[in-house]
């Protein structure tokens, strides 16, 4: 009997038909053994992968291990799901012509956008910053000035904007307000 390597990446219905194709044959796929007979057809070693595949995943979450993470997950998304709410709560006194506040709180809502199971209010966020005059993908292409501070800023909010148009805030956004902040904000000065 052949043995089959698959590709990190591929898919199990590529996976199949290779199988099926060298039969007789086998291969691991996903850490689950495959074993193709001759005249196999692809579609049924896929049944048979996505029935032990369900079977290990019920075997986890039933248990003690998947329970656990369960719960965990649960309560993370019951924090970021708190934090979101809270910083809704603060988006109408959140102070727009202050850029270093804006930054602040958009990464501040990035792990709660990104998070299966928290519900994003993201259109409401989007018209408030709208209303204040921002745009989601501001400054892209040409428009964009890296050695201008404002214009930095509204391309940094347009993309986050841009996210919460999408899936959410891409986590990016922690290192771009960071690098904005050394290369625009003067450090204090030192008292001798």
């Amino acid at each position: 009997m052949k043995t089959l390597t698959f590709a990190a990446g591929s898919h199990i219905e590529s996976a199949a038909s290779a199988l099926a194709r060298s039969a007789p044959a086998e291969g691991e796929f996903n850490g689950i053994m495959l074993r193709a007979e001759f005249g196999e057809t692809a579609d049924a070693i896929v049944r048979r992968w996505e029935a032990e595949s369900a079977a290990r995943a019920k075997a986890y979450a039933e248990s003690p291990e998947g329970i656990a993470a369960a719960a965990e997950r649960d309560r993370e998304r019951s924090d970021l799901q708190a934090r979101h709410d809270a910083l809704m709560r603060r988006l109408p006194s959140l102070d727009f012509k202050d850029d270093v506040s804006v930054l602040d709180w958009l990464c501040a809502m990035q792990g709660p956008s990104d998070y299966i199971g928290v519900i994003v209010r993201g259109e409401t966020i989007i018209a408030a910053f709208e209303k204040h005059g921002f745009k989601p993908n501001a400054n892209t292409g040409r428009a964009f000035r890296p050695e201008d501070r404002e214009n930095v800023f509204r391309y940094l909010v347009g993309q986050a904007l841009d996210g919460l148009q999408g899936p959410a805030i891409h986590g990016i956004i922690h290192k771009f307000v960071g690098e904005w902040k050394a290369k625009f904000l003067r450090a204090p000065a030192t008292q001798h």
